[in-house]
C-alpha cells in the first residue's frame, strides 16, 4: 500500500537554506544531537523537545554510524518533529539525529504573521512564482513540473555584519547573502534529490527595491528546478 506525505517545495527550500547558510545573528544555529534504539518494525521517530525552542532543520543522521540521506531514506516533518524512514528498523540499530535548534529563525516559506521587529532582520523568504507541469507519457505516467522559486533577501537599515574582517551592510549585505545561496544550490544540488533536481539559476542575486514599511533594503535570487510528483512524497 503507498503512503503519501504532502510537502511544499517552498519548504524544501527552506529546509536546505537553513541547513547550508549561517544566520548573522546566529537565531537558530546551535546544535545538538538525540540518541534512539527504534523497536523492530519502526520507521517513525519524534524528536524530542531540544535544550531550546525548537529544532530548525535536521543536519545530519546515521544509523550504526553510516549517514542516511534525507528525502533519499526518509523525510522530515517539522511541524510535528518527526523523520520518518522508507524502510522499517531492525529493531538493533542505534540512531543518531543532529539538528539546528533556536527561538526564533530567518528563513521561511510562509507570510509575516507578526509585526517585525528590528531583530527580525536579517530575514529570506521564499515562494513559488509558477509551476507548469507535462505528463511523462500516458495517463498513468507521473508528472514532472518546473517549479520556480523567488528568494528574497531583506537588510534592516544600517545593520552590519563582520566577515572576515569586512563589513557589509543594506544591499552589499543582501548581496552577500544571495550570492551565499546560489552557491549552497551549486554545490549541494545533490541534497534535493530525488524531490527537486536539474538546477537552474534563472537569476543571481539582483537588487529589489528598498521597503520604506520595513526600512530594508532587498535583494531577489530566482532558481528553478524539476520535480516528480511535486508536493507529495510516496513511499511503497
Amino acid at each position: 500500500m503507498t503512503e503519501y506525505y504532502y510537502i511544499d517545495t517552498e519548504d524544501i527550500i527552506t529546509d536546505f537554506l537553513r541547513n547550508k547558510l549561517i544566520d548573522p545573528r546566529a537565531r537558530a544555529e546551535a546544535s545538538e544531537s538525540q540518541s534512539f534504539s527504534p523497536s523492530n518494525s519502526d520507521k517513525i521517530i519524534t524528536l524530542a523537545s531540544p535544550t531550546l525552542g525548537s529544532v530548525s532543520c535536521i543536519t545530519e543522521v546515521t544509523i550504526d554510524g553510516i549517514n542516511s540521506g534525507k528525502w533519499k531514506d526518509y523525510y522530515w516533518d517539522y511541524q510535528n518533529s518527526t523523520l520518518t524512514f522508507y524502510n522499517t528498523f531492525n529493531g538493533t540499530e542505534e540512531v543518531i539525529i543532529t539538528y539546528k535548534y533556536g527561538t526564533s529563525n530567518w528563513i521561511f516559506s510562509d507570510k509575516v504573521d507578526e509585526q517585525l521587529k528590528a531583530t527580525s532582520f536579517p530575514r529570506i523568504s521564499i515562494f513559488m512564482v509558477s509551476n507548469p507541469a507535462v505528463r511523462q507519457g500516458q495517463y498513468e505516467a507521473p508528472m514532472e513540473s518546473n517549479p520556480s522559486i523567488q528568494i528574497d533577501i531583506w537588510v534592516k537599515d544600517k545593520y552590519i555584519y563582520n566577515v572576515n574582517d569586512r563589513k557589509y551592510s543594506n544591499n552589499y549585505l543582501t548581496r552577500y547573502i544571495g550570492n551565499q545561496i546560489t552557491r549552497a544550490f551549486e554545490d549541494n544540488e545533490n541534497e534535493l534529490f530525488p524531490l527537486l533536481y536539474n538546477y537552474r539559476g534563472l537569476s543571481g542575486v539582483r537588487t529589489a527595491p528598498y521597503s520604506p514599511q520595513y526600512q530594508a533594503f532587498h535583494s531577489i535570487v530566482e532558481a528553478n528546478f524539476k520535480s516528480l510528483r511535486t508536493g507529495r512524497i510516496e513511499v511503497n
